[in-house]
């Protein structure tokens, strides 16, 4: 069940360093933009979206994670789809995400719900992260800009 969380932001901290490694990154953005969590049937927060408009119908999906023992279950699909269902009856015309090049399970991800790479940022994880970022056995060094279209 997709809930909108409107206070105490700072608690999902530790669920959306799952997927950006950088505090400091996730703290730039997260006071900013609208917050979703996905709950089991019992109220237990299983996942968490954020979510920023960068024009009138275009929006960017900041971050996505799902607890670890929860992936693997459809509740990434789940939250995805119950995002972008709410943004098409918005009136969101295009859906943006941003992820690593190392992040292959990301981008297999975002690709079966029929986001394509549209722009490459080289360098990008080199220039804003301190510390090396290794995924899958694979240095990321590259920002990849996925979208499509609702």
């Amino acid at each position: 069940m997709l809930h909108t969380v409107q206070k105490n932001r700072e608690a999902y901290l530790p669920l959306l360093l799952l997927a950006d490694p950088s505090e400091e990154m996730v703290r730039r953005y997260l006071p900013e933009g609208e917050l979703y969590s996905w709950l089991t049937s019992e109220g237990e927060t299983v996942g968490v979206l954020h979510l920023t408009s960068t024009e009138a119908t275009v929006c960017e999906i900041r971050n996505i994670a799902v607890r670890d023992q929860y992936q693997g279950q459809g509740h990434g699909r789940s939250l995805l789809e119950s995002i972008l269902k709410l943004l098409r009856e918005r009136g969101v015309e295009k859906v943006i995400v941003r992820t690593g090049n190392s992040s292959i399970g990301s981008l297999a991800f975002y690709q079966k719900f029929g986001f394509r790479i549209m722009e490459i940022d080289h360098d990008y994880f080199n220039r804003e992260y301190q510390t090396p970022i290794f995924e899958n056995g694979i240095r990321c060094q590259d920002q990849l800009l996925l979208a499509r279209s609702l």
